[in-house]
């Protein structure tokens, strides 16, 4: 993962509240596809999403927006998805789950293959101290890996 990022992720961890579940959940989940180039670890993806009953919402670029689409960074994408009755019944259960809904995977290409990368909604439930979503969030954990893993066959 690009030091980059790890920097960033620091920097979060380092906010009030963040470090009581750092010990207990790692903040992120990640799994390299290695060999693999953007487009195809992209492919696999949405596969891999479909067969674990999720619906494909929207993917873009990290620097969407943010300048000419033709300046977009190519080697960076964000995979939006959803199992919408999963997403009900969090909602339901604490609508702060929206901080981390609809699901994200981000997809970085290096020079030995594609890493994804997601916040790991298990750590995320844990820092929004609500023990009610927690066992949700755990079966969404668990979604992530499968779904991750598969991809990266």
């Amino acid at each position: 993962m690009p030091n980059w990022i790890k920097f960033f992720f620091a920097l979060w961890l380092l906010l009030p509240g963040v470090s009581v579940a750092q010990g207990v959940e790692p903040p992120l989940l990640t799994v390299a596809a290695p060999g693999k180039t953007i487009d195809e670890a992209y492919e696999s993806l949405l596969r891999a999403i479909g067969q674990h009953n999720y619906t494909f919402v929207r993917d873009q670029a990290i620097d969407s927006r943010l300048v000419p689409q033709q300046w977009e960074t190519k080697n960076l994408r964000i995979v939006y998805f959803c199992n919408f009755n999963k997403m009900d019944r969090a909602l339901s259960t604490d609508i702060r789950a929206a901080q981390f809904l609809p699901c994200r995977i981000t997809l970085i290409e290096t020079a030995g293959g594609v890493e994804m990368v997601a916040i790991n909604p298990a750590w995320t439930s844990i820092v929004l101290g609500n023990p009610l979503l927690h066992p949700q969030c755990l079966e969404l954990k668990q979604d992530y890996l499968a779904i991750m893993e598969e991809a990266a066959l």
